[in-house]
């Protein structure tokens, strides 16, 4: 089923940490979720991540709002980088790409973790 339920299902809107993993997780900024539902994913916040500090400002929307599609036409919002591409679900994951760039959304319990490759994991907790 192509929504965005799993991962992001147990997500309310409004304030949750932000948390990278390594060796554990850590707190590192908070992000204010401010859409979620079956198509529509918006949240901005802050992160200060070993000495750097920078924005979190991340939108995805499946844009072809078909729930029984596997993949379909997304687009990706990134700080303020919007990349059309493609979603690709497998079991309670989905993968965003636009065919350079990727991110995976993992359901954590009720929390997200999301996946960048060569990048640490970061989680959206619930």
């Amino acid at each position: 089923m192509a929504t965005l339920d799993p991962p992001f299902g147990g997500l309310k809107t409004g304030t949750h940490a932000l948390q990278i993993g390594m060796l554990g997780w850590h707190d590192v900024g908070s992000c204010n979720i401010t859409r979620n539902d079956d198509y529509h994913f918006a949240a901005k916040g802050s992160y200060d991540v070993f000495g750097k500090s920078g924005t979190f400002d991340f939108t995805m929307t499946l844009t072809d709002q078909n729930p029984a599609a596997t993949s379909g036409p997304c687009t990706v919002t990134n700080a303020g980088q919007t990349l059309q591409g493609t979603y690709t679900r497998v079991g309670s994951a989905i993968t965003f790409t636009d065919g350079r760039h990727s991110i995976t959304a993992l359901p954590d319990a009720a929390s997200v973790i999301l996946e960048v490759a060569g990048y640490p994991k970061a989680r959206i907790v619930a």
